[in-house]
């Protein structure tokens, strides 16, 4: 059995960092000896009795941090003790309370994408429309599938534009992962927050996607409260991408950031 959303694994040495090391990156311990491929740590901690498909405060499993590090034996330990390869409970919970956040019923996600995600099954790229593309981008970045997502849901000649904290303008699928990674280094983990979504079609396969965002980090001590993206889709593909944001290098008391950004705390991605 191999996860089928999770990237390629194979046996790749060990790296020099220990499990003592990646604890000081990963919240969960099993997460962080999966990463290394420690399996003495994996076994003694499974022994008793670590959650197997726990996800950390960085949403990250055991089972992704090993199949992304190359750990194949992790890997298969952590599934013949029962990892849920795509973390389908967890997924499920975000996909119900994301679709619960949006207000707008026409702009809703289709229940059927969401379990085509989970099940890995997701068809043919070709003839979606603008609201399957935006909730498939959604939902790919929640599992944690980047490259798929970027496969998929972009155009090769996308055009993206950001403003605020980082005015800088990002072309094609390699300016994508660039602007990734500058929002990265300021926002690393997953802690935000979509507080609305509106999709308007223009016609069957194009559209128009805006999302409100929040990003709520105590620990690294930064937060945004005014996040806005908009999306332009046509024939099937985002080629356009303008996204505005401020990211704060303090942060409010959680009752303070939630009524600033009109979130109930639904956990996204952007």
């Amino acid at each position: 059995m191999s996860p089928s959303i999770l990237l390629p694994v194979t046996n790749t040495p060990s790296p020099l960092h220990t499990t003592l090391d990646m604890a000081q990156i990963y919240s969960n311990e099993l997460t962080a000896a999966a990463q290394v491929g420690d399996l003495a740590t994996l076994r003694n901690l499974i022994s008793h009795g670590a959650e197997v498909s726990e996800r950390g405060d960085d949403d990250i499993t055991p089972l992704m941090a090993a199949a992304m590090a190359g750990k194949g034996e992790a890997v298969t330990l952590l599934l013949d003790n029962g990892a849920d390869a795509k973390g389908e409970a967890w997924l499920r919970e975000k996909f119900r309370s994301t679709s619960d956040n949006v207000k707008d019923p026409a702009s809703k996600p289709d229940r059927a994408l969401w379990e085509r995600l989970i099940s890995g099954n997701l068809g043919p790229a070709e003839g979606r429309n603008a609201s399957d593309v935006y909730w498939e981008h959604i939902g790919l970045c929640l599992i944690g599938d980047r490259p798929l997502d970027i496969e998929r849901n972009y155009s090769k000649n996308l055009k993206q534009c950001r403003t605020g904290t980082f005015n800088q303008f990002f072309e094609g699928h390699e300016g994508l992962r660039q602007s990734a990674q500058l929002l990265h280094s300021k926002l690393p983990t997953t802690q935000y927050d979509i507080v609305e979504t509106v999709v308007k079609q223009t016609n069957k396969i194009s559209g128009w996607v805006t999302e409100r965002w929040g990003y709520y980090d105590p620990e690294n001590e930064v937060q945004v409260t005014d996040g806005i993206d908009t999306f332009l889709i046509e024939n099937g593909k985002i080629t356009v991408k303008w996204a505005n944001y401020n990211v704060e290098d303090k942060v409010d008391p959680r009752s303070v950031y939630e009524e600033k950004v009109g979130t109930s705390g639904l956990a996204g991605v952007n």
